[in-house]
């Protein structure tokens, strides 16, 4: 499609304007606690009162050209947040023996966007008060609910005054215009902004304001949110305009295009620029004193964490350095997902005129954000998949694309009623929620690491042989393949456990710190509980239990099975040595263990069946999880997400030949380079597990060249290879379209290629702002035609 003059304006303001500035960090250092009457107030109502501050103080101004407006602080999933601080001294210090802080929220969970515009948040406080009378009458009503009802009414009152103030500018600035084109669209800006979100949406224009607004604040507010199903709410409105000739379609593809481009204003393209503003709170659950150790949660080596993210860029080191590798890697990420398409609550096809022009203007403008995802299901239009396939061959990465008929039934094998089953969207990354009804976090569980434990009898290979794992045994007197299996088995699912058990103990712990009254009035059943969504006031609580590095793993499972037991062909003492001296000096058996034992990804029955085998045993385990108790949904899943490089670097060398400290597979695809058979047979070699209890995420990244399908005969290619996935059974696929030689020049001239964009794992980055060392991954990606 052709943009219209304004976008082709709006987007050369973001790539010369918008993507060179790293923004202002608003209130650094800044505390709502002025007085003994607000200390005295309960945290959620402090919380709420910080809300109250943002939308007080955020700056308010309206940019050129712009239609909608509202500009959120600058917090990003890869540099932290700043947020007024709420708490007492004493407060944070608790929170702290808890490895919590007033950071510590999860994001991830769509609210009900829905809601928000067609209720409108006076509809919504009204829903408040009705609940908080019916606390009220009780004879003796919890305080703690009353003061979570007041805490909800504060911070939605906030989001509010936040728009009023944008009426005010807006009836100011058109005043002062000169163009007389500009004064009426300030004015309408006015008209729109004095109405939502306070006020359900009556237009489209409304309804996109209304969600934006809203999104400010829940953003500024330190929440990374996905924008969960927004063309199958906002179509009603834009059906609606443009069938009673509201707006013409030219004004339609400027509303569209003026929301998009909101999304991306806070990206920064050399993101040495930006500030660090992550603390040791960020994602985490918390954990109880007691138990504390370097494989927690906040972050270490199992999870790509805190201390592995927020290393500030380090001019005088190498770029490999544990400073450079990894900054800013989710620096231009507010797990800011969108997904179009799909089923409606009926199982009618809901893909419509507005999916297909999201899609486009995704495209056109080269956005980065939000992470663009569709739905497809058995009755979905042609056109539809002709137009994802044409937009993947153009090299974003995006859209991802999930499969209802395989995602569906394993939500309604939990339980999920087939209304809210067919309702679905995901999180920030991938992982498949309800939208509105979900509180959801996760946790790696390492099983290359698990593996290396087996062999090191519970010691690190790169942390001084420090004891994280269980002592199975000395590995030289494992009788066969079956007792070196079991011994890695046992390693799984103590982490397992650990993870599982740790969940149901720190459940409700980050209220102590961190309530989010404004995600909870937005939350169905919170209202009617009278709890925050961080004291199990959600429908459904998700904690995604994630096998990390699974190719990995089973290719290096698959050369002790073949060389250590059967052929009885190498020691396993002479591969431990080698893996002990990252390969130095073993030269020859690396080459042997890469090119002579099969390979995860290559439709090999041998080493696909350890794959099959390793997935039932785990999901089993997290399964006996789900089912003995009832306050956690405990799904399994296969990820990395974006961090599939951080996430081995504290890994040791790998009896699959991987070097110590190289990336892991990314999610659900085999390792770089090992799929020597083509796509076809890592389709196959991936849909052979049963994936019904996988309903969560399982993505398969793989990365295609250019040059192999262009032209109708590429596109008709790529769609045969989205079709076969479906068809076999596969949940999540994602496809990287990129030249080589385009990679390889970017590195060397950035400032030609500013627009390039490749696939993270969970999103998508603009490769120029991506660090060196990471840059070489995704090379290496492409190089040898691996995922």
């Amino acid at each position: 499609m052709e943009l219209t003059n304004r976008l082709k304006r709006i987007k050369q303001r973001l790539y010369d304007e918008e993507f060179t500035n790293p923004g202002i960090w608003y209130f650094k250092d800044k505390t709502i606690l002025t007085s003994e009457e607000i200390i005295k107030e309960p945290l959620v109502v402090r919380k709420a009162m910080a809300y109250e501050y943002i939308a007080k103080n955020l700056p308010v101004y309206i940019k050129e050209d712009e239609l909608i407006v509202g500009n959120p602080n600058q917090n990003s999933v890869g540099f932290g947040m700043i947020l007024p601080n709420y708490a007492t001294e004493e407060e944070l210090k608790t929170a702290k023996s808890y490895s919590l802080d007033i950071n510590s929220l999860w994001g991830h969970h769509p609210p009900d966007w829905n809601k928000v515009i067609t209720k409108g948040l006076k509809g919504i406080i009204a829903e408040i008060y009705e609940a908080m009378e019916l606390e009220r009458s009780k004879t003796e009503p919890e305080r703690n609910v009353l003061d979570e009802y007041r805490a909800m009414i504060i911070s939605l009152n906030a989001v509010i005054y936040f728009a009023h103030r944008h009426a005010d500018v807006a009836l100011r600035d058109s005043m002062n215009e000169k163009d007389p084109a500009r004064k009426i669209e300030l004015y309408k800006i006015h008209n729109i902004c004095q109405r939502v979100p306070e006020y359900p949406a009556a237009t489209y224009y409304e309804a996109l304001q209304s969600y934006w607004f809203t999104y400010c604040i829940i953003n500024s507010g330190g929440e990374f949110v996905p924008l969960a199903n927004g063309d199958q709410f906002l179509y009603p409105f834009y059906k609606r305009d443009l069938e009673e000739k509201r707006f013409e379609k030219e004004m339609a593809i400027d509303l569209t295009g003026s929301f998009l481009a909101k999304c991306n204003e806070k990206i920064i393209l050399d993101t040495r620029l930006s500030e660090v503003h992550t603390t040791f709170g960020v994602f985490s659950q918390g954990v109880v004193p007691e138990i504390k150790s370097n494989s927690e949660e906040t972050g270490g080596y199992e999870t790509g964490g805190y201390d592995q993210r927020t290393l500030k860029w380090c001019e005088e080191e190498d770029i490999n350095s544990d400073a450079n590798y990894n900054y800013g890697q989710s620096g231009n990420d507010w797990l800011m997902n969108l997904i179009v398409g799909g089923q409606d609550k009926d199982g009618n096809d809901s893909t419509n005129e507005l999916s297909y022009l999201i899609i486009d203007l995704m495209s056109e403008m080269q956005l980065l954000m939000p992470t663009l995802s569709v739905r497809i299901h058995n009755n979905s239009p042609e056109e539809f998949l002709d137009k994802i396939a044409e937009v993947l061959l153009k090299g974003k990465g995006e859209p991802a694309i999930y499969f209802d008929n395989n995602i569906i039934p394993g939500l309604l094998d939990i339980g999920i009623p087939l209304e809210e089953a067919r309702s679905y969207s995901n999180d920030g990354c991938w992982e498949v929620l309800i939208p509105g009804k979900s509180y959801f976090s996760l946790a790696h569980v390492q099983n290359l690491q698990c593996l290396e434990w087996v062999l090191t009898r519970g010691e690190s290979l790169l942390r001084n042989n420090f004891k994280e794992g269980l002592d199975t045994g000395e590995p030289t007197q494992f009788k066969d393949w079956e007792e070196f299996y079991q011994a890695y088995l046992k390693q799984v699912k103590a982490k397992i456990d650990f993870h599982c058990s740790k969940r149901l103990e720190n459940l409700g712990m980050s209220s102590m710190i961190a309530p989010d009254p404004l995600m909870s009035a937005l939350m169905d059943d919170c209202i009617k509980k009278g709890r925050d969504m961080t004291q199990d006031g959600c429908r459904y609580i998700f904690h995604i239990i994630l096998i990390t590095g699974l190719a990995n793993t089973v290719d290096s499972l698959a050369v002790i099975k073949k060389l250590v037991y059967e052929e009885k062909s190498v020691a396993i003492r002479d591969l431990i040595h080698a893996i002990r001296n990252n390969w130095q000096g073993y030269e020859r058996l690396r080459a042997r263990v890469i090119n002579q034992v099969p390979k995860f990804g290559n439709d090999d029955d041998y080493v696909d069946e350890i794959a099959v085998r390793l997935m039932k045993d785990f999901e089993n385990r997290v399964d006996e999880w789900r089912c003995k108790q009832d306050k956690v949904i405990y799904p399994s899943g296969i990820g990395t997400f974006e961090n599939y490089a951080i996430l081995g670097r504290g890994i040791g060398a790998s009896p699959d030949g991987r070097l110590a400290k190289d990336a892991l597979a990314p999610n659900y695809s085999p390792f770089f380079g090992r799929d020597f058979q083509g796509p076809t047979a890592v389709l196959k070699s991936v849909t052979k597990p049963e994936l019904l209890n996988y309903y969560c995420g399982c993505p398969l990244d793989i990365s295609i060249n250019a040059g192999d399908f262009a032209g109708e005969v590429g596109l008709q290619r790529l769609k045969a290879l989205i079709n076969t996935f479906g068809e076999l059974g596969g949940q999540i696929l994602t496809v990287g379209c990129n030249s080589i030689k385009e990679l390889k020049d970017a590195k060397e001239n950035p400032e030609k290629h500013k627009n390039l964009m490749v696939r993270m794992g969970g999103l998508s980055a603009y490769f120029i702002a991506m660090p060196p060392a990471q840059q070489d991954n995704i090379i290496r990606k492409y190089e040898k035609g691996a995922n």
